[in-house]
């Protein structure tokens, strides 16, 4: 999308230092329509505004009786548009799942192009501890990227982020929308382990042709192409791997089903041959042929297995593969078949050696004894004993 060759006007003055290249934009709410007023979109994009973000929702009773209009005609001038919910958290944690339907209620799922993806504007806590506001951010963020297939935006600034989330690095991988007016060309040192940000609002007192008062102002790093991937919604990120990867295609095959929610958060998809499972905590993984099938068969992402965290790689012994996921693994072999591998019996298993060590590949999925469960392998068995937590190899 190319930017305007006009300025923005904005009152401070200061913020002028940021790389002209950087696209420049607002967000807006029903602040920007005192006593009713209307916002000229072809004022406000002549003036070299590139991005629009419109306040949505807030909490679970708040609509801005702006948003569609705004949203729709920000569009229609040719801005790249975005929307918020302002999060209201409260007890129990089931609210933030609550919070995000209602938002994207209002929203749509905004898969098409010219469309940020959906913004979390995280700056009350609703007296709410650290721990507990940050399961509430949680559940939200991870209903949102499995409804939408988009990894969503967070919203915050640094004494928020620093003193009553803890600085908490849990949400590093999700792209920031960082806060600070400090009237310099660079928004400084981020809080949360981010180590870089994808939107800055650089003050609160921006003055722009066609809005009446004050309107914040915001730049994205760190041009206009950065701008335009952020807002194509039409290529999930499992489209993206399926579409780079010419040895995951091979693998997989061509697809068979549309993408859809997965069981216990992000997307998946399946194809001739296996399939493709994405999150933001996990990013896109593949499993086929045996290990796809098993997997499929314990209950996929629903089952104690999780998401997978790796594609199928090379076991620890000839001929033999295994696949990573949340919690546990699988391997597989042609003699062997695929089975599966967890908790503190694969834990045993990986610090003897895993398939490279003298017990083998797994012959067996865990199975209950009495007083535990067990792992039958090709040289042996690994036993858990539920009265002592431990672990006990034998051997024939």
């Amino acid at each position: 999308m190319a930017v305007s060759g006009a300025a923005v006007p904005i009152a401070d003055q200061s913020a002028q230092t940021i790389p002209a290249e950087w696209p420049r934009g607002i967000d807006i709410s029903s602040w920007q329509h005192p006593a009713g007023a209307q916002i000229d979109w072809n004022a406000v994009r002549s003036a070299g505004v590139t991005f629009a973000i419109v306040k949505a929702t807030e909490g679970m009773t708040y609509t801005n009786p702006y948003f569609a209009l705004d949203r729709l005609r920000a569009l229609q001038t040719g801005l790249v548009v975005g929307a918020y919910h302002y999060a209201r958290p409260v007890l129990p944690i089931t609210t933030a799942v609550e919070q995000a339907d209602r938002f994207l209620a209002t929203t749509g799922l905004t898969r098409s192009n010219g469309h940020l993806a959906p913004i979390l504007d995280l700056e009350a806590d609703g007296s709410l501890s650290a721990d507990q506001l940050t399961a509430w951010t949680r559940a939200f963020l991870e209903e949102i990227e499995t409804r939408t297939g988009r990894t969503p935006i967070l919203y915050t600034y640094r004494s928020f982020w620093t003193d009553t989330m803890k600085n908490t690095t849990s949400f590093s991988r999700y792209p920031l929308w960082f806060a600070i007016y400090n009237g310099s060309s660079s928004s400084g040192s981020l809080p949360g382990g981010w180590q870089k940000w994808a939107m800055w609002q650089f003050t609160s007192s921006g003055s722009v042709p066609g809005i009446t008062g004050n309107v914040d102002m915001n730049a994205v790093c760190c041009g206009v192409d950065a701008l335009a991937a952020s807002a194509d919604g039409r290529i999930s990120e499992i489209d993206r791997r399926y579409g780079s990867d010419s040895r995951v295609r091979s693998a997989l095959g061509t697809a068979i089903r549309d993408e859809e929610p997965a069981g216990g958060g992000g997307r998946w998809r399946q194809f001739e041959q296996g399939l493709l499972f994405w999150s933001v905590a996990t990013g896109v993984h593949e499993a086929h042929g045996g290990i796809g099938a098993k997997y499929l068969n314990l209950g996929g992402s629903n089952s104690f297995l999780g998401r997978p965290t790796s594609d199928e790689v090379d076991a620890e012994t000839t001929g033999s593969r295994q696949s990573v996921f949340q919690g546990g693994r699988i391997y597989w072999s042609a003699a062997t078949d695929a089975h599966e591998v967890h908790g503190a019996i694969l834990n045993h298993y990986l610090s003897l050696g895993g398939a490279g060590s003298d017990l083998g590949l797994p012959i067996s999925d865990e199975y209950p004894v009495g007083g535990g469960h067990q792992s039958a392998f090709q040289y042996g068995w690994l036993r858990w004993d539920a009265d002592s937590g431990t672990v006990a190899v034998t051997r024939p």
